[in-house]
């Protein structure tokens, strides 16, 4: 004769109670972590804000210095991404290259020439540049103190 466990109604409720909560906190955890798993999936939105000079590390950089100011998502941009670079007397900020993003570079000091479709111009502080999509394009510092200037470019929503 076989012998089973006594088994009252008491400790049974107990045990399906635990199998509750413990099932009820596995929920919890694992939603939770796929909530955070869905969050950091989304790119973050950057809303109106500012950004101290003071305060932009400035990173050397083989022709000068490099200032990140940022790259994120905005309610209407699936990017912007801004930052500043100082190039030295004489340097250029790259090979003339293209990109799909269209970008506007606001020269703050120095003299510089921008190649844009195989034509040069020399500009000054206060100037603008307006570099179109997948046009060639490229910016060296022609004088002979460094030369700074904001780039601002951006990714449309499509």
């Amino acid at each position: 004769m076989s012998t089973m466990p006594k088994c009252s109604s008491q400790s049974a409720f107990r045990n399906s109670h635990s199998a509750m909560v413990i099932v009820a906190i596995a929920s919890a955890v694992l939603g939770s972590a796929a909530a955070v798993s869905i969050l950091r999936a989304q790119p973050s939105v950057t809303r109106s804000t500012t950004f101290d000079w003071t305060r932009l590390d400035a990173k050397p950089t083989e022709v000068g210095t490099r200032r990140d100011v940022m790259r994120s998502a905005t309610p209407t941009l699936d990017e912007l991404e801004i930052h500043v670079t100082t190039l030295n007397p004489g340097a250029v900020s790259h090979p003339p290259h293209q990109h799909p993003e269209e970008e506007l570079l606001i020269v703050k000091e120095g003299t510089v020439e921008t190649l844009q479709n195989g034509k040069a111009t020399r500009l000054g502080p206060g100037s603008i540049i307006f570099h179109s999509s997948n046009d060639l394009h490229n910016i060296r510092n022609i004088g002979t103190t460094p030369a700074t200037y904001h780039v601002i470019q951006w990714r449309a929503k499509r």
